[in-house]
């Protein structure tokens, strides 16, 4: 059975980039709801508990530069099969582990194949888009909150009839079976046959993307909104209970919020950009940069007990400071090109990637410092700064342009 259809049309194909994305997303950005049980099952301090997250993201880092090169030598849809058997094969084995070190060992292996994700997803958008490529890759991006919405709802309970290790087992299939059915029914556009590259020449093209200024300012835009997602996504949900006077129940619907925020902005801001900027990608990063100023300064100075306000300032802030992915990875495709758009995106990614390990630490090391206050003041400033970088990228793009769109 063929689920495209006789003409395999580009909706198909997103409906498959975006399922793959879920599964990928799944564990990757449902951990921390199986965060009690771990504690309990290896008593854990939250410094430990901290350690598995920061490390999976840590594999993350190391290796998207290289999957994106994967991509770009062996094709997105290899590189879909590869990412989601890679992330179902480790998480197996980390349930199957009775130490904390392999279990951080095996999340690690985790964040790896999670890496390849984005990289792999955004050439295929690139390659079967040519209109409506921003809106495209937000609804493709939507996945991540998606499955990580999914994996908070699906995890713990699985959890709590048969433990950790059933949860981590489940999650494993979860997470593969998707890549699996991707990399059945996957199909590149017409006329646009992968071909192989010696790597010498690919190594060659990605040292010179990563000294392209329009990858350079984008990235640096979005890494400033990154330090937004990474702190909306550690730190919310305290600062409602320490600043706001919020329960933790509350609270954590606080975060929900901005979830859904999250899933509306990587969809919205993509049609915007299609529809309303007529495909520019950089100022509505440059809008995501100035709302986010304005919610994060929101949230900075919360009366107590303002609820309205609170999950109003918190829709806001996940809509432009956690939606911003899909616009990010439509400009850096355009950006690289059919050839190199996975080198492209894994280079920037190392930078938003490493930018979401450092980030929270100085942001709670500011707020144990001098309150939660000032550590939203200090994200709301950084995200400001985003525009500067941002300027320059729109500078460079109407300079030298970007790749030219293949029509579908």
């Amino acid at each position: 059975m063929n689920i495209l259809g006789g003409a395999r049309t580009r909706y198909g194909i997103l409906a498959l980039v975006t399922t793959a994305q879920v599964g990928a997303s799944l564990v990757q950005q449902g951990l921390g709801s199986l965060g009690p049980f771990l504690t309990s099952a290896f008593r854990l301090s939250h410094v430990q508990l901290g350690l598995l997250t920061g490390l999976m993201m840590a594999g993350a880092t190391g290796a998207v530069a290289f999957s994106g090169l994967a991509v770009d030598k062996y094709g997105e849809r290899r590189v879909i099969l590869a990412s989601g058997l890679l992330m179902g094969w480790a998480l197996i084995m980390a349930a199957l582990v009775q130490s904390y070190v392999w279990l951080v060992a095996w999340m690690a292996v985790v964040g790896a194949g999670y890496a390849a994700s984005t990289p792999a997803g955004g050439r295929a958008i690139l390659l079967w888009f040519a209109r409506d490529r921003g809106a495209a890759m937000g609804i493709r991006q939507m996945g991540v909150p998606l499955g990580g919405f999914l994996g908070a709802l699906i995890l713990p309970a699985l959890a709590t009839t048969g433990g950790y290790q059933n949860a981590l087992v489940a999650g494993g299939v979860l997470t593969a079976l998707p890549s699996v059915a991707a990399a059945i029914w996957y199909r590149e556009p017409e006329g646009h046959a992968f071909g192989t590259r010696r790597m010498r020449a690919l190594l060659i093209s990605m040292f010179a993307i990563a000294r392209d200024t329009r990858l350079v300012y984008v990235t640096l835009t979005c890494m400033a909104l990154g330090v937004a997602q990474a702190n909306l996504l550690t730190f919310l949900a305290l600062t409602l209970v320490h600043d706001a006077k919020f329960g933790i129940a509350l609270a954590a619907a606080g975060l929900a919020v901005a979830q859904l925020g999250a899933m509306v902005g990587r969809g919205g801001w993509g049609v915007l950009s299609d529809r309303v900027f007529g495909g520019d990608r950089i100022v509505p990063l440059m809008c995501s940069c100035v709302i986010v100023t304005i919610a994060a300064s929101t949230i900075s100075s919360l009366p107590e007990h303002a609820v309205a306000l609170a999950f109003s300032a918190a829709f806001v802030l996940g809509f432009s400071g956690a939606g911003w992915n899909g616009l990010f990875s439509a400009a850096l495709v355009e950006i690289g090109g059919p050839e190199r758009a996975g080198s492209a995106l894994g280079i920037a990614l190392t930078g938003i990637y490493g930018m979401g390990i450092v980030a929270p630490p100085l942001f709670g090391a500011l707020a144990d410092a001098r309150g939660f206050h000032t550590a939203w003041l200090a994200l709301a400033a950084i995200a400001l700064l985003g525009l500067v970088p941002a300027l320059f990228a729109r500078r460079a793009i109407a300079r030298y342009g970007v790749s030219l769109k293949l029509e579908v």
